[in-house]
């Protein structure tokens, strides 16, 4: 794929002290910017949205006038004075919402989301709050620094669970992020009164965040402000929390603004241009040429980005090459959690970015399955225990990959991903794609699933098949016939995206399949060459199969022994397929190992309708149209994981199901 983005990045210019000249031209060039993106929408030259921050300039100002090199800044959709503040370039902006390849995004990302060095934007509230806690949490582990991470956030966003999460983790491990409150009085159309109760510092306050409040629209008083907060959590390296009370002077979006034309004209007289523009005119300055400057400068941005050429092409990331690495045959004796243990101690040697959070890691509990135990001991300072917080791990997570970690995350029970799916879906599969490659998130997130144990409806599912659809989440699920740890290994110090890694809690304590001469038991075993391979199973090597049976994770013994019972008890062959990657399926090797079988089977703990197993047989079926193939799916019965027993063998796959559906096919 080529991607036109601009040969020279757009890297924010250096810092500026904060002259009532410099803030005016940042103030007015914002404006600028806002009012001429609403006048292109007006005239059909703009596609999409925009969320105009009219009535805020003077906050974007101040807060850019006190970053320094190094500082990361995380902001919502309402982001385009961030953005210009931080030091990006207007003419690149233009581009992005006009979708052109010279975008700051190549126009992948729009209005809503942008990436430039350590500016990350995303219309979806709530979660870069996480993100930016995350960063800061990257930065802690940097001694001698004294970058800060800032993330702006809007009345209506203090609504949203995670940021309440954020606070309490970066209040428990004395984080370098300033949490920027931009009270405009409406979320949306909801006056704020109506969506909030209570204090809106009181809220950083309960988690003892000092917490300060302002209202004004004058971007010196509000400069005063933020160098204070910027020198407090510079100094501290702890959070600090700053809610301005201000005013939105524009619509929502592009669309029609419903609120008292009254309230609004009674607050343009607050209009943070005007204000900044006496400033100037005070001390002496011409503000007049400032104007004429900016507006110049919004014209020919414009001028330049619709010159340049629509951006087009395959929108598809192209994947990174991968080594042909050996698959991980087990040579030894050992158990799963033995495995992924020694895993998690080869990485954390391997690479001092890595690191590890979770729910109880700490030894000498080593986690709720033992899988991190000696860590805390042997590296100390890099496993990090979290409050109960699935969505706050992974939000945490992704900011510190953004910065160049390679965080591990722990979820003690795979149906807790739920909680963590909007980050997983929204922020760390899509900050990759959205910059072009520019920046990458390297995060795995490690997660027992399955029943078998009596652990009941909400800590017994396979979920997996729920996450195997987003595009940029690579899913793994290691089978008993590798070295799970080596697996898990390679997928904290390769991986250039987020990754999850799926281990089936039915296969802790069981000994994985040693390979001896080709031969695991009474199979013989090959696989593909690659990082997560694919294993092929054979009871006779030199026997077409009468069927194929596809299987992964924790469903593999299952199917060896219903493929060693179909040979001996109705003289059937029954080849098994075993893929360790589980998205982006591996059709090519999957396919491959299928050959001409006449009948193919699927089999999951996960539920049959829209399931793993249904991808395959889709799949398999438009490669193979107008053969006489056959197919059948053995999958979980229709129903949440029972507690009992006996009602828990029934709601899962048995051999005897898996041989039942296979004779009744063939």
């Amino acid at each position: 794929m080529t991607t036109d983005f601009p040969s020279e990045p757009l890297l924010p210019s250096p810092p500026k002290a904060g002259s009532p000249e410099a803030l005016f031209e940042m103030v007015a060039l914002v404006n600028a910017f806002e009012r001429e993106t609403l006048r292109l929408f007006s005239q059909g030259r703009l596609r999409g949205t925009t969320h105009s921050c009219l009535g805020q300039e003077a906050i974007a100002a101040a807060v850019g006038a006190c970053l320094r090199p190094g500082d990361i800044v995380f902001a919502p959709h309402r982001c385009h004075g961030h953005f210009l503040a931080y030091g990006g370039a207007p003419e690149a902006l233009f581009a992005e919402l006009m979708g052109r390849t010279t975008g700051v995004c190549g126009g992948r990302g729009g209005s809503q989301h942008l990436h430039l060095d350590r500016f990350f934007s995303s219309g979806v509230q709530g979660g870069i709050v996480g993100n930016a806690v995350g960063a800061a949490l990257a930065e802690s582990f940097n001694k001698d620094g004294d970058s800060v991470a800032v993330v702006f956030l809007g009345d209506g966003t203090l609504g949203q669970g995670l940021v309440y999460e954020s606070l309490n983790f970066a209040a428990l491990r004395r984080l370098p992020v300033l949490f920027v409150v931009e009270n405009n009085r409406y979320a949306q159309t909801t006056p704020v009164q109506t969506a909030l109760s209570g204090s809106l510092t009181a809220r950083a306050e309960a988690f003892g965040i000092s917490a300060h409040e302002l209202e004004s629209n004058d971007v010196l008083d509000l400069l005063a402000v933020f160098q204070e907060r910027f020198a407090e959590t510079r100094g501290d390296r702890a959070p600090r929390f700053q809610v301005i009370h201000t005013y939105r002077l524009g619509p929502h979006s592009k669309g029609d603004d419903f609120r008292d034309p009254a309230e609004i004209a009674l607050w343009r007289q607050r209009d943070p241009v005007l204000l900044a523009r006496r400033r100037v005119e005070a001390a002496g300055g011409d503000a007049c040429a400032i104007v004429e400057r900016v507006g110049q400068r919004i014209a020919a941005a414009v001028a330049q980005a619709e010159a340049a050429p629509m951006a087009g092409g395959d929108p598809v990331q192209a994947a990174p090459r991968q080594a042909a690495l050996p698959a991980p045959w087990v040579t030894e004796d050992m158990t799963c959690v033995k495995s992924l243990n020694r895993g998690l101690h080869q990485a954390f040697a391997a690479n001092p970015a890595v690191f590890l959070m979770g729910e109880d890691l700490l030894d000498p509990y080593g986690g709720a399955f033992a899988v991190s135990k000696g860590l805390s001991t042997k590296f100390p300072g890099r496993v990090i225990p979290s409050p109960i917080s699935e969505a706050g791990l992974i939000a945490w997570g992704t900011g510190a990959a953004l910065l160049g970690m390679r965080p591990v995350v722990e979820i003690m029970f795979g149906d807790f991903l739920a909680l963590g799916a909007d980050q997983l879906l929204n922020h760390a599969a899509k900050y990759g794609w959205i910059s072009g490659g520019a920046a990458t998130v390297p995060l795995v997130v490690r997660t027992p699933m399955g029943g078998g144990r009596g652990y009941g409806p909400t800590h017994s599912q396979s979920i997996e098949s729920m996450f195997c659809g987003i595009p940029g989440l690579t899913v793994v699920a290691p089978p008993p016939l590798f070295d799970c740890g080596e697996l898990l290994r390679r997928a904290i110090l390769l991986t250039e995206g987020p990754l999850l890694f799926i281990e089936n809690k039915g296969l802790y304590s069981k000994p994985l399949g040693v390979c001896r001469d080709g031969r695991i038991g009474s199979f013989q075993a090959r696989a593909t060459d690659g990082r997560y391979p694919t294993a092929h199973l054979s009871l006779a090597a030199f026997e077409a199969p009468d069927a194929v049976l596809i299987a992964y994770g924790g469903n593999v013994p299952l199917a060896m022994d219903a493929a060693q019972r179909m040979l001996i008890e109705h003289e059937l062959v029954v080849d098994c397929i075993v893929p360790s990657l589980l998205a982006p399926v591996p059709m090519a090797d999957i396919a491959a190992f299928a050959g001409r079988a006449p009948l193919v089977a699927t089999l999951e703990e996960g539920q049959k309708p829209c399931g793993w197993g249904a991808e395959i047989v889709a799949s398999l079926a438009e490669q193979n149209q107008g053969t006489a193939r056959k197919y059948v799916r053995v999958a979980a019965a229709p129903c949440p994981v029972p507690a009992a027993g006996g009602l828990e063998l029934q709601a899962l796959p048995t051999v005897e199901r898996v041989i039942a559906a296979i004779l009744g096919r063939l």
